[in-house]
Formats: structure tokens, sequence, C-alpha cells
């Protein structure tokens, strides 16, 4: 009879002692989530509620045309600010209301505790005369700035009535479809890289666009019908044996469908 009680002892000792097994791994596993909770309030307290990583400096690059004080001015008093709970999309968009800003970077430093922003600025491509000062603007008639002289190396656009400008603001005009024709235009250009050489682009009438290339070529568009098409027939034009640097004269690329007639 002994013989067959003493395995049963065994299996109850052994089923104890697995017991005290798990409920030892239960408590460490209990500790160590407890410590580690505490451990990342801890970390979050420092992060966020303290003022070890409270900014202290900001770092301006890209600007050329925007001074730094007036891109620290738009972002605000944010030194001494906490780093972590800092809103860098509010920072941009506040930096995007200013004239030349087309859009910018915030970069959070903890070496040392800071900012790094970058600015990307508008690119002047055209303008027009407007009262007694000229409308500055970008590819996408974002006004830059109103000025006393117009810029050297862009183009004027004729034909086209401003109503207001705003700086930071698109160009209000009087014909809104004619607004939207020229910036497709004016992407046309600069996607064959040629905008530079632009000195004037004539929407007066919308059906016979009109622009004058390096003082030397009138270039008659016709319609915005095929435009990209009329302009890569140009450059291949201006680019052929027939045309110098010194040609000059009236380039057709509308009247014939793919042909561009040169006329000196």
């Amino acid at each position: 009879m002994n013989g067959r009680v003493q395995p049963g002892n065994d299996d109850i000792r052994a089923r104890h002692i697995k017991r005290q097994q798990q409920h030892i791994k239960m408590m460490k596993r209990r500790r160590f989530i407890f410590f580690s909770v505490l451990a990342v309030i801890a970390l979050l307290i420092i992060l966020f509620f303290t003022p070890l990583f409270d900014i202290k400096s900001i770092n301006i690059s890209g600007n050329n045309k925007i001074d730094a004080a007036v891109i620290k001015q738009a972002i605000g008093s944010v030194e001494e600010e906490n780093l972590f709970r800092l809103d860098k999309k509010k920072i941009i968009k506040n930096i995007k209301t200013l004239p030349y800003a087309d859009d910018a970077q915030v970069k959070k430093t903890v070496f040392p505790v800071g900012l790094e922003v970058t600015v990307k600025e508008c690119i002047p491509v055209c303008y027009i005369p407007y009262k007694e000062g000229y409308v500055i603007l970008d590819k996408n008639f974002r006004v830059l700035e109103i000025a006393e002289a117009p810029f050297e190396g862009i183009s004027e656009l004729a034909g086209i009535g401003v109503v207001s400008a705003t700086p930071a603001a698109v160009l209000s005009t009087d014909d809104n479809d004619k607004q939207s024709t020229a910036i497709e235009c004016i992407a046309s250009l600069i996607d064959h890289d040629i905008m530079s050489g632009v000195v004037k682009i004539d929407f007066s009438d919308i059906n016979a666009i009109v622009f004058n290339y390096e003082n030397r070529l009138n270039v008659l568009c016709g319609s915005p019908v095929d435009f990209s098409k009329k302009i890569s027939m140009f450059t291949k034009a201006v680019s052929s044996s027939k045309l110098n640097e010194n040609s000059r004269g009236t380039i057709d690329i509308y009247s014939i469908s793919g042909k561009a007639i040169y006329t000196p």
C-alpha cells in the first residue's frame, strides 16, 4: 500500500513546486511591467515637462529674399518652449504666409536642443505693370512683391488686367480664364527651359498669343491649344542650322500644324 501512495505524494509536491515557479514568474513579470511603466512615465516627464528640452536656438537656412528676422517673427516666440510639444505644422503654415516663402521644413534637434528651419523660396518668373509699379509674380501667379521697377531676367505679361495685388496671395485679375491660360503657358515655357529667354508674352487676344524671345524673335502661338507641342517645335526651330543667335524676325508655330515658319 505504501508503494502506491508514494508516487501520489511526489506528484502533489511537483505540482506545488510548479505553481510556485509560475507564481514567481508572474510576480517578476508584473514587477517588470510596473517598473517599465514608471520608467516610461519618468521619461515622458523629462521630455515634455522639464526645462531640459526647452528650445535654445533656431537656425534658418535657404532664405535669400526673406530676412531671417522676418522668418523668426513668423515662427513666433518658441524659444524656451518644450521641443517635443512644439507643433511643426503650425510653424510651417506661418512661414508660408510670408511673400517669397514657397515651403519650409522644420527639424527638431536634441544636441543642441533647437530647430533647423529650411526655407524654400518662390522664384520670380514674370511681372505685370500695375498702377505706378510692377507686380512681381511666381509661376503660379502668387504675388511676391510690388516693386518700383521690373526685375531683370523675368518676363513681362501684357493683356492681363490686375484687380488687386496682395503680397503672398494669388493675383486677382479681371479674367480668370485668361489667368489660368497664362499659368499653363508659363508652365510649358519653364518645362521646355526657355522661360529665361522670354522677354514679353502678350495675352491680349487669348486666341492669338504672342511672345518675344531674346528681343529678336516674335513667336506667334495662336490659341493655347497644344501649346506645349508648339513650344517644342519652336525649340527645335531655334536650335536648327537654319537659325543662329543673330537671326531676327517672326516664327509662326500655329498656322500650319506641325511646322514652324520663320520669316526674317
